[in-house]
């Protein structure tokens, strides 16, 4: 586990490092000259090399009196700020020095590209921030994903049948740890469902999968007392072991 944390530890220096070059860089072409457009893709590309992966400023968790709230927060994660901010600007840019004279021409395609993929990703954003939910309560996990037939579910813990940890390819980064939930759709029928969780909620993944564990075989319990614990872990403030 130390050794992990250390090269994680050593992988964000290098990050900023190389992303602190880059945007110097940025500056120093900017000060002799060099068109806006060159700037702002330079620029754009030092903040992402020092966001690197998916990261999660703050933990998109809300506590109520008997129960947490888990949602997708746009603006606590950085690949929303990509989306938003940075890829826009990029096609804006790459556009204007396509159309430029003396630069290639395939640069303007690239950025009308980006501009088009743009909305998609805005609206995949949105629709996550205004569906995506978890609900822990002290006996039951309530759950809607982002897809557009999926209703708000409750699952009573005796019907949670497994929750383990799975890794699934993600577009944006390879691979990323998702937490895969088995539960019963019903208590008379045997037949079960199966839930992906991870990247559509606003919380680290292993912080999700250590509270998912943890509610999960807390059945005895102190009903405040579980949901202090699970607000720590899914905070990063407490482990999932006791």
């Amino acid at each position: 586990m130390s050794g992990s944390k250390s090269k994680g530890r050593m992988r964000r220096v290098a990050r900023f490092a190389v992303g602190g070059v880059t945007g110097l860089l940025a500056v120093v072409a900017t000060a002799t000259g060099i068109q806006w457009y060159w700037s702002a893709i330079v620029f754009s590309a030092a903040i992402v090399i020092m966001l690197g992966r998916r990261r999660i400023f703050r933990a998109g968790v809300t506590r109520r009196p008997d129960e947490l709230v888990c949602r997708y927060i746009p603006w606590f994660e950085s690949n929303a700020l990509f989306g938003f901010v940075l890829l826009p600007l990029i096609g804006i840019s790459a556009l204007a020095a396509g159309n430029a004279p003396d630069n290639p021409t395939w640069v303007r395609y690239v950025g009308l590209a980006l501009l088009i993929v743009t909305p998609v990703i805005m609206f995949s954003v949105v629709s996550m921030w205004r569906r995506c939910i978890l609900v822990f309560s002290p006996s039951a996990l309530t759950i809607r994903t982002a897809a557009p037939k999926d209703l708000l579910t409750e699952v009573p813990r005796h019907r949670v049948r497994t929750i383990t940890p799975k890794i699934v390819p993600n577009g944006v980064s390879g691979e990323s740890l998702q937490v895969e939930i088995v539960y019963e759709t019903s208590d008379s029928n045997p037949d079960t469902k199966t839930v992906l969780l991870g990247l559509q909620l606003t919380v680290q993944p292993s912080n999700l999968l250590d509270a998912l564990v943890a509610w999960k075989d807390a059945t005895g319990d102190n009903p405040d007392e579980l949901l202090d614990r699970i607000e720590g872990i899914l905070h990063g403030r407490s482990s999932a072991v006791v």
